[in-house]
């Protein structure tokens, strides 16, 4: 934290007109929103039905301390929009929703979603958006309170203190570029994914089919490989034997050993830690035995062995190799200064932050320098100091690497790599075993073979940063995440086990039970959430009400389990959300009264509202299975992008008599029997007849547990004499 910012961790929001009843974070698709969304309850008080175009002077307030609110569309549907709507008159509440979306969005977190709705209690309102990172959204949130109160109070109110905060938070919370990319081609290829740690350690698919990535390393990276490209030495001892142009290198802790091997190669060298990062403790280019004495002395305080290396001159370049196959190369360059004659090295380093694109952190294309223990010895070694004036045309280097994370200056140069540069930097990463690796590459030209040049490979990266060329200050961005991707989950193979979401008023529990026992009894390791219980492949570990998105959360975090079976409650909804992004199968049985009244259901098609989350989040190649009995589950079927089965126990229901005439699935009951009726084909499964007896007294009236168990069972391609000796073999049970 600086002094431009506040402790956001303590910020509250001050006594005002305007207060806060409550804050909620939901993490998931929820009653409000398909994505996350932190909620506001305020109160109004007595600007109750005031609207802003009432209030004196709050528009001029309001757009001279965020004139960028203009950008704002609204309802009106274009530029200026919001502030259309504040002069002609909306309430507090509106505006507090905008201002919490747009002071992330100046912080660069674009949040771009809110919605305000009141409650049941007159003059409260619910004020609903999106965040990026939890503490950013519940900051802007009581941020935008704060700010619209101190307009009413007329009060002064930091814009910029806020949104530095919200910048530092951006830095300190999101992923990192490398892993943000990565999750953003999940999104692309509906891989789910969920983040485990403050960090970058991310969960990408799940159950059987689940692997973990920390940035760029994977659980599929070898241990030892990142342990030999962590030991350059070794690296480049193994290199060498693999025929891959290396300096020549030599490992010790001896300054005489230093001293000789600069005498017998005849040329200058470079000094580092055997395990160095960044330039950290190196020096290079020494000549002189004053010199090697120093940086002896320097890469000794890293307390490790020394690495000495011949000398290579030329530029720096970076090449990625992803599954053994080079992707893409950046040239580096580390940040420097030229004097003016005028201006102080302090000035001219303020000056170089103010470069378009410089941002503090790692999610810019180039991240502003700071004055280091690095660049402090760089000061030292050539008698400078922040205050020194610079002689006009002297350039000063401020970083001894020119990777991104410290001000360097990246150029993709990926078309430009000649064909046996990209085979060495192949060969290096396959000799260590390391399946993404950054390659780095000393040479005059890298589009002319390095052996032939005099170039040479000074060292592997484990973990490259893939910044530098999603992002390069200079050239083309090159789509690295995408290769990753690939390597972890090829084409066409399976990123996630099946997930069966079962929600309405009455008959989840017997719904998930059958469910359950079907799939066990066609081989799968199951996962079951339900009213009873949570039930890891026919275990039982937790003993009460599972329905919450927690419990379904814990299933898909299972490498033992091949299906997720999960009953979706009102409650777990209403509180949290649901527990996944998408399902295969998500089932709406019904909705009843009995469930109004609560929270913010006020009206039942509320609560509808509230179930129809399972509906809407299905993939696109997954089924929603609504009751067609059911008026208001029926409506959903407005609002699913994925593919529609319809239940109901008449056969004369008009809903399914259309869907079937289009070669829609539907399961209904006709003259005592269960008919599948799918692609214009109507087949009998069985007669009620042979319903178990147990199973005929748990039913519900109407046996739309049935119906949609069988719906389920037929849209996973199960065979129908399958399907029915499961029904006919079931008993009720615990289900697990």
């Amino acid at each position: 934290m600086t002094q431009n910012t506040v402790d956001y961790k303590n910020y509250t929001v001050a006594e005002g007109p305007v207060k806060s009843e409550k804050i909620k974070v939901y993490h998931g698709a929820n009653y409000f929103s398909g994505g996350p969304v932190v909620l506001f309850r305020i109160n109004l008080g007595e600007y109750d039905e005031v609207f802003t175009n009432e209030i004196e002077g709050f528009f001029e307030k309001l757009s001279g301390l965020m004139p960028s609110l203009y950008e704002h569309f609204c309802s009106v549907g274009r530029q200026g929009g919001f502030f259309i709507r504040v002069k002609e008159g909306t309430l507090l509440g509106h505006v507090m929703e905008h201002v919490s979306i747009e002071l992330q969005t100046l912080a660069g977190m674009d949040a771009g979603y809110g919605k305000t709705r009141s409650t049941l209690t007159q003059g409260v309102y619910n004020v609903i958006f999106r965040y990026l990172d939890e503490d950013a959204g519940i900051f802007a949130g009581k941020a935008a309170l704060n700010l619209v109160n101190s307009i009413l109070t007329g009060e002064e109110f930091d814009v910029f203190k806020i949104i530095e905060t919200l910048i530092y938070i951006r830095e300190k919370n999101l992923l990192g570029p490398s892993t943000q990319a990565i999750v953003d081609e999940c999104e692309k290829r509906q891989i789910p994914w969920v983040r485990l740690d403050d960090y970058n350690l991310v969960q990408l698919g799940t159950g059987k089919y689940l692997k973990h990535i920390q940035a760029t390393l994977t659980s599929e990276t070898s241990h030892i490989a990142v342990g030999l490209a962590a030991d350059k030495y070794l690296t480049t001892k193994m290199l060498n034997e693999a025929g891959v142009p290396v300096p020549e290198t030599v490992e010790t802790d001896n300054l005489e050993i230093l001293l000789n091997f600069r005498n017998r190669i005849n040329a200058p060298i470079v000094v580092k830690p055997v395990t160095g990062n960044l330039g950290e403790y190196s020096m290079i280019n020494i000549k002189s035995d004053e010199e090697i004495a120093s940086a002896f002395a320097l890469a000794g305080e890293s307390g490790e062995f020394i690495l000495s290396q011949q000398f290579i001159p030329g530029n720096s370049y970076r090449l990625l190799v992803i599954n053994d196959k080079f992707v893409a190369a950046s040239q580096l360059d580390p940040p420097f200064i030229i004097g003016d004659g005028e201006s102080t090295i302090g000035q001219l380093i303020d000056e170089l932050n103010t470069q378009p694109g410089r941002d503090w952190g790692d999610k810019g294309k180039l991240t502003k320098v700071e004055v280091d223990e690095i660049t402090g010895r760089i000061f030292k070694t050539n008698n400078l100091g922040l205050e020194s004036i610079l002689p006009e045309g002297r350039k000063l280097v401020l970083k001894k690497s020119g990777n991104p994370k410290v001000g360097g200056f990246s150029t993709d140069v990926t078309g430009k790599v000649h064909l046996m540069n990209k085979y060495f930097a192949e060969r290096a990463a396959k000799s260590i075993g390391l399946n993404i690796a950054g390659v780095d590459i000393i040479c005059a030209d890298i589009s002319k073979p390095i052996h032939k040049t005099g170039g040479t490979v000074i060292e592997i990266n484990a973990a490259p940063d893939f910044r530098m060329h999603l992002k390069p200050a200079a050239g083309k961005s090159r789509k690295v995440a995408l290769p990753m991707l690939d390597m972890l989950f090829p084409a066409d193979a399976p990123n996630h086990i099946p997930i069966l979401s079962v929600t309405g008023s009455t008959g989840k529990t017997l719904t998930t039970e059958l469910l359950n026992f079907c799939f066990q009894a066609a081989g799968f390791s199951t996962g079951l959430a339900n009213s009873k219980g949570l039930f890891l492949d026919g275990k039982e570990i937790f003993t009460g009400d599972a329905t919450f998105p927690e419990f379904a959360k814990t299933i898909l975090k299972d490498r033992g389990l091949d299906c997720a079976i999960a009953e979706t409650s009102k409650e777990g909804i209403l509180r949290e959300g649901i527990g996944y992004k998408f399902a295969d199968y998500g089932i709406v049985l019904n909705v009843s009264e009995i469930d109004i009244n609560s929270d913010d259901i006020r009206y039942i098609e509320d609560l509808a509202y509230a179930q129809s989350v399972v509906a809407e989040q299905v993939y696109d190649q997954g089924f929603t299975i609504l009751n067609a009995d059911d008026e208001l589950v029926l409506e959903m079927r407005e609002r699913i992008y994925s593919q529609l089965a319809l239940i109901s126990n008449i056969a004369i229901n008009q809903q399914v008599l259309a869907h079937t005439r289009r070669g829609g699935l539907a399961i209904y009951i006709e003259q005592e029997n269960f008919i599948i009726h799918h692609f214009n084909k109507k087949m009998v499964l069985m007669p009620l007849s042979e319903i178990p007896p147990s199973l005929l007294g748990q039913s519900n009236p109407g046996y739309y547990e049935l119906l949609a168990t069988i719906a389920v069972l037929h849209a996973h391609n199960f065979e129908m004499l399958q399907i029915s000796t499961w029904i006919k073999s079931f008993k009720v049970g615990k289900g697990g």
